[in-house]
């Protein structure tokens, strides 16, 4: 689904202001990593590589920030992605967490244009200071994101409670 840029603007403004209201009072927990999105539109592979950033409360509410370069087809392109999630299990050390996601992308290059996603994935104990994460889900095509992820808790969580 394409959106205008109002509308993205809006969602934006939105996810934003959201990332104060998720943290009062709790600490924040600060996460960065590096990931790889496979996107399939159009009988059309493409594939980025970027870096990427998370701000995730105690109860498990996420905004997400990632940037992307690589290829779409035979052109080059550029991929950005703001979103929003929701961590199910949190504080989890000894299991896979599961999380749900939505927001928007804007790509440039091929593939160019503005798309809402939703999205399922799954990630490596997200109560630990580090793991893995893989996620499915629809947005300007069907995609697929791998990612590492190194986190920063706020003085006071206790790991694995």
């Amino acid at each position: 689904m394409s959106i205008g840029r109002s509308g993205a603007s809006a969602l934006l403004a939105l996810a934003l202001g959201t990332v104060p209201l998720a943290a009062q009072g709790q600490g924040v927990i600060i996460e960065w990593g590096v990931h790889g999105t496979v996107t399939v539109a159009s009988d059309t592979l493409g594939l980025v590589l970027g870096p990427r950033a998370a701000f995730r409360s105690v109860g498990g509410t996420r905004l997400a920030l990632s940037l992307g370069a690589g290829l779409r087809g035979d052109r080059s392109t550029g991929r950005g992605t703001v979103a929003l999630e929701y961590v199910l299990t949190p504080r989890a050390t000894k299991r896979t967490g599961v999380y749900i996601g939505g927001g928007l992308v804007g790509v440039v290059g091929g593939g160019e244009g503005g798309y809402l996603m939703a999205y399922v994935g799954l990630e490596r104990s997200p109560g630990l200071r580090s793991g893995w994460a893989i996620e499915a889900g629809l947005g300007g095509g069907i995609q697929i994101r791998a990612a590492y992820h190194w986190r920063r808790f706020p003085r006071g969580f206790l790991l694995g409670s």
